[in-house]
């Protein structure tokens, strides 16, 4: 592989990306923790507990779980950029990966929001920014395969 000339550059904001990701694993953490708390001190001394408090209870303990595992691979991510692998197949799959975390934490945020209004008429709002995101990286990881297929032709024309 030919050095990059913007590769030092790169490696400096995969540091900085990465640390901002870890803080995101110590909040998304600290959401699962929070997330239990309802099952840990309220339900076992509530005898009479509605539908919609047990839905809610039992739907907002995967919200932060699929939240983590998206931030995971993103900081594995940039871990890896950090480390000086620009096109490399398991730095581009983590990209994807990320992407497809993401997609799934909206999907599941949708379906549970829906759940929420068809079963307990409680009005739902539809936050198409995670769909957004998680396409935008999808793409972006798409268009990383596409650059590493194409530079390990190059390398094997060469």
């Amino acid at each position: 592989m030919k050095p990059l000339p913007n590769k030092q550059k790169i490696v400096r904001a995969a540091e900085a990306l990465r640390i901002v990701l870890f803080c995101g694993l110590l909040f998304g953490a600290f959401t699962f923790v929070s997330c239990l708390m309802p099952w840990i001190i309220c339900v076992p001394k509530m005898k009479n507990i509605g539908a919609i408090q047990w839905y809610v209870f039992s739907g907002v303990v995967l919200q932060p779980l699929l939240q983590l595992m998206a931030t995971l691979k993103g900081y594995y991510f940039f871990d890896r950029l950090k480390k000086g692998y620009l096109f490399d197949a398991k730095t581009v799959g983590l990209l994807s990966a990320t992407g497809k975390w993401w997609f799934a934490y909206w999907l599941y945020q949708t379906a549970f929001l829906g759940g929420r209004t068809i079963f307990f008429g409680v009005a739902m709002y539809w936050d198409p920014t995670c769909l957004i995101g998680a396409l935008t990286v999808m793409i972006v990881a798409w268009f990383f395969r596409e650059a590493q297929e194409l530079q390990e032709e190059q390398e094997l024309t060469v």
